[in-house]
């Protein structure tokens, strides 16, 4: 450096030479500094996409496992809607959730009934009078009380292994499913061993519970809940096949190891995305999640993988700052200035290039649909995923309204959507769009309006993701759990919520309605003699026939077992529904002709009439039961009106 400076002295004059060599020391120190900064901003960059990759991670386990809650749920709502679930009807509602598509990781959905010592050879009569003759709790022996695993779907040869398991003879089992009865919530198990498990890729498991009430039971203390209840619905979870797929795209390059609990003991481990892994990682982070009572320990490591070295580069960037302010302090002005313009656009272009690539990859492999729309909402450009769930050519969309795809009608909603627009509001909806073969997508829509300095709409960037399978999942869900699947009519719990609503219409509009009890007599004779499957039969054929002689206005439903309900709108008086219970009665008196033979059956009926006998819904089903009692009791296939209520003097 001293012989530089001697150099450059003698060479120029000092008014030049000292200006010069302060500009080159600064440009030296300049670019130290330079290099430090994009070390940091590296190192930071990489912080913070560890952070949001893990945080990503995080919440797709959460979201998971709430999501097969909800399936658990709506099991418990089909046992709490239903007064007795047979193993065909469960069978068909798991069957109808297509487990090993829409939720991966759980091995079926289970029922285990709530035995007590005394019940124990009566429950196991029960079982094997179902068809299953060798069936017997286990482990064997003496207990106070049992949790029998009765009810899993899919019945495939790992389920088959655990039916009839007493899962209140294992701690950690015992433990989750008496918080869970006790508590009334759902419960997570700790670290088990499935019973499902063999020695060919044995995994650890979880099991969640959740507990099953009679329905109507009053449940506001301890022993409220211990008397109603009846059971648990659970799922039983393999962990490597559950958290599989949360990890994503970043599976190369974040280890997760998951642990049951505060401890990260080799004991209580439940998943390891890397377990040859030894070697120290760079970046670790440790979050803890909550699931229902229960606390799992999520560990994140970095892996090592190959990378660019960065450090290099961002070296090799200072020293051509310090070359460039060399040159600058060195050559002409306009030189120096020249040069620099045409390495900064030259950066500049490379960077656009590459961002646009980045834009267009993102876009054409989304698995989103993405939109752009002009100033008159027109489609200008469709990804091809839109396109792909729309059906049409992109030269078919492109110049075509948004709207076009809407279905036809609601103007409002048209204006509503331009006046959004055109104020530059963005939002997220939830909108039907038509498809080229005719059919209808429900979609996720989010627009983004884009408007110039003056506030002029300039274009409008759509995101477009599809939910149609969501939606018929969501309707399965709650069409099972409000009506009675052999029959397809309502069941008890929809029907007394839809009979509240006539209560208050009657009151209202001060109108009368007739409210039928319907038991088939001998039922149990034919079930005995032709089997469960011709019952079966006569009972939807007697639900048809039921609905042939009742008003489109009037409201039918299947009870449970051979007991029905009907109820008769606005009707005049007793005579007017005794009529209809005629019809009734002559219509199942018909023959019905099951496995080749003509059977008969009848029906006994007890009719209570609002507000003559009743003017809330447990008196009007008090005395429509009572009704029919008494028509068995005098010979049943007839009809009897209720009792009418006193009026105090």
């Amino acid at each position: 450096m001293q012989a530089f400076t001697r150099w450059l002295m003698r060479a120029l004059k000092p008014a030049v030479a000292i200006p010069t060599l302060a500009a080159l020391i600064f440009s030296s120190l300049l670019g130290l500094v330079v290099v430090d900064r994009l070390d940091q901003a590296h190192q930071q960059a990489v912080q913070h996409t560890f952070a949001q990759e893990t945080g990503e991670v995080t919440l797709r386990i959460e979201e998971r496992l709430k999501a097969y809650k909800q399936v658990l749920n709506g099991a418990r709502a089909l046992l709490q809607a239903s007064r007795e679930v047979s193993r065909s009807e469960w069978q068909s509602y798991v069957a109808a959730l297509h487990l090993p598509v829409n939720y991966p990781g759980i091995q079926g959905v289970g029922f285990a009934a709530h035995v007590s010592a005394d019940q124990l050879a009566r429950h196991e009569g029960r079982i094997r009078a179902e068809g299953f003759p060798d069936y017997r709790i286990t482990p064997p022996g003496p207990r106070s009380e049992y949790g029998a695993i009765v009810y899993l779907e899919p019945f495939d040869w790992r389920n088959q292994r655990a039916f009839g398991y007493d899962m209140l003879s294992e701690p950690v089992r015992r433990e989750a499913m008496i918080r869970a009865q006790q508590l009334g919530v759902p419960a997570l198990s700790g670290k088990v061993r499935l019973v499902q498990e063999t020695t060919i890729d044995p995994q650890p498991g979880v099991l969640l519970y959740m507990p099953v009430f009679r329905q109507g039971a009053d449940l506001g203390t301890p022993a409220q809940r211990e008397r109603a209840f009846i059971g648990w619905v659970y799922g039983p979870f393999r962990m490597n096949d559950l958290i599989a797929g949360t990890l994503g795209d970043t599976g190369p390059r974040i280890r997760l190891r998951i642990y049951d609990g505060h401890d990260t003991r080799p004991e209580t481990l439940l998943f390891d995305s890397h377990p040859d892994l030894d070697s120290p990682a760079a970046l670790s982070d440790r979050t803890l999640l909550e699931l229902d009572s229960r606390v799992w320990t999520l560990v994140f490591d970095s892996t090592p993988r190959p990378t660019p070295n960065h450090t290099t580069g961002h070296r090799l960037e200072a020293g051509a700052i310090v070359l460039i302010c060399g040159l600058l302090v060195l050559l002409t002005a306009s030189l120096a200035a020249a040069r620099s313009r045409a390495r900064e656009l030259d950066r500049i272009s490379a960077s656009l290039r590459s961002s646009e690539a980045r834009y267009s990859t993102l876009v054409n492999l989304s698995r989103d649909g993405i939109a752009a729309l002009d100033t008159e909402l027109h489609f200008s450009f469709l990804n091809p995923q839109l396109l792909r769930l729309l059906g049409h050519p992109e030269a078919r969309l492109i110049g075509t309204p948004f709207t076009a795809l809407w279905p036809p009608g609601d103007p409002a909603s048209r204006s509503r959507f331009l006046a959004r627009l055109l104020r530059g509001e963005p939002a997220t909806y939830e909108q039907t769009l038509l498809t080229a073969d005719g059919s209808c997508l429900t979609a996720i829509v989010t627009d983004a309006p884009h408007l110039d300095k003056d506030g002029r709409l300039q274009g409008v960037i759509l995101s477009v993701t599809d939910i149609s399978d969501r939606k018929a999942s969501e309707e399965r869900i709650h069409y099972l759990a409000t009506h009675d699947s052999l029959t397809g009519l309502a069941n008890r719990a929809s029907f007394l919520d839809q009979m509240d609503t006539s209560l208050l219409m009657a009151r209202r509009q001060h109108s009368r309605f007739a409210l039928l009890y319907l038991d088939l007599d001998h039922f149990k004779e034919v079930n005995d003699s032709l089997g469960h499957a011709a019952g079966d039969i006569l009972l939807i054929e007697t639900a048809q026939r039921m609905r042939q002689c009742l008003r489109a206005s009037d409201l039918l439903a299947r009870q449970g077992g051979d007991e029905f309900m009907a109820l008769l709108h606005d009707v005049g008086g007793m005579n007017e529904a005794l009529a209809v219970a005629e019809k009734i009665r002559r219509t199942i008196n018909a023959p019905y002709v099951l496995d080749g033979k003509e059977t008969l059956v009848s029906v006994s009926i007890g009719i209570a009439l609002y507000p003559d006998h009743g003017t809330d819904l447990d008196s009007l089903t008090r005395r429509a039961d009572a009704a029919m009692y008494r028509t068995k009791s005098i010979g049943r296939n007839g009809a009897s009106a209720a009792v009418t209520r006193r009026t105090p003097p």
